[in-house]
């Protein structure tokens, strides 16, 4: 079965993102609704909300809080405005929080024939990508969709009353496991959740009850929904790996641009990215630009200190590329240094001097 939602002329079909708020996280092990506890020093939600605000194609996230909520705005104060509205009209489901969410786009202005994308809270990892990924597979539909993934694990049943006994393997194959957002046209959704029963736990589940068949958009692992105590652990090691805060890069001059990057490379930094007159390298987590300018004074006054885990490895390799006699640049081996260091020194092609070091154990 489709469904066909007529668009008045000139009126293109608008989306809309809704994440319900209202939950009090029970299985998260917290006395705080998980979506408010830190997850790298912001409350869940806000990534979440941070992710959404960059689909530019989003006419606006509007967020179904509690009836009785009032941390959401001491926790995020300010945020609310043209793009991100709230509505205090959370019910005791989530299906009832989605429904009521939906009330209130109507009364805001939106029509059945509007896009409405729900993405739970607490799938804090999501990437603007990945919206916009769902949102070019599913906006042509007759139905919409959802993100999701191809399960992977062997799946077990469980024998009914025997605590934990396998009563049989199910065979994994055509199996998805579900994510948000999930897309779906107001028109089409809002009914839905009017007739869905108990055993309803998403958006694409009650359309499904209708005769529908959404469509499934490859998703990815890191859009997990943090339920449990260790989800907060995980999440946070994955933010910290994808989403940088403040970053402070010096940078150096080169007196030959090209013969520069190709000196760093040589060492074994990552080039990032190359301008007309400026380049960005990485090794770890250090990093710097190049600019292709050259002043003889500055570049004799700067000092770069770097730090290796095996500065012996590092020895080797530049000995292996030849590096000094390819550049004519000064390279002194490592040296056990009277402050406690083992470090060594190397002067780039246009000057700069670099200290590198071994790098020490933190005393536990």
């Amino acid at each position: 079965m489709t469904a066909t939602f007529p668009t008045l002329p000139g009126a293109e079909p608008r989306l809309y993102a809704l994440v319900p708020c209202a939950g009090t996280g029970s299985r998260s092990g917290s006395f705080n609704p998980k979506q408010y506890e830190p997850v790298a020093g912001q409350p869940l939600v806000a990534h979440t909300l941070a992710a959404l605000a960059q689909v530019t194609r989003l006419t606006a996230t509007l967020v179904v809080l509690a009836p009785d909520d009032l941390q959401f705005e001491d926790d995020l104060p300010g945020l609310a405005g043209d793009r991100l509205w709230l509505a205090k009209v959370g019910g005791a489901t989530r299906a009832e929080s989605v429904a009521n969410g939906l009330n209130e786009l109507r009364a805001r202005g939106a029509q059945p024939h509007d896009w409405v994308l729900v993405h739970d809270a607490a799938r804090c990892l999501l990437r603007p990508e990945w919206v916009d990924r769902l949102i070019d597979a599913c906006q042509e539909d007759e139905v919409g969709g959802l993100l999701a993934l191809p399960v992977a694990d062997t799946l077990k049943a469980e024998e009914p009353g025997t605590a934990g006994r396998v009563a049989a393997t199910v065979n994994r194959q055509g199996k998805w496991a579900a994510q948000t957002p999930q897309m779906f046209r107001l028109g089409l959704l809002a009914p839905a959740l009017a007739g869905a029963g108990e055993q309803v736990t998403d958006e694409a589940s009650a359309v499904e009850a209708l005769g529908h068949s959404p469509k499934l958009v490859r998703g990815e692992f890191e859009n997990f929904k943090v339920t449990y105590p260790g989800d907060f652990h995980l999440a946070e090691r994955l933010l910290a790996t994808t989403r940088r805060g403040a970053e402070l890069r010096a940078m150096l001059p080169a007196r030959d641009f090209a013969q520069a990057q190709q000196f760093y490379e040589d060492l074994g930094f990552t080039r990032e990215f190359a301008q007309s007159n400026l380049a960005g390298f990485k090794l770890g987590q250090a990093a710097f630009l190049l600019q292709d300018a050259f002043d003889p004074l500055r570049a004799q006054q700067t000092v770069m200190h770097l730090t290796l885990d095996d500065i012996a490895t590092f020895w080797q390799h530049l000995q292996r590329q030849g590096v000094a006699a390819r550049y004519g640049v000064t390279i002194e081996p490592p040296q056990q240094r009277p402050w406690g260091l083992i470090d060594m020194t190397l002067t780039d092609p246009s000057g700069v001097l670099w200290r590198i070091a071994q790098r020490l154990e933190m005393p536990q």
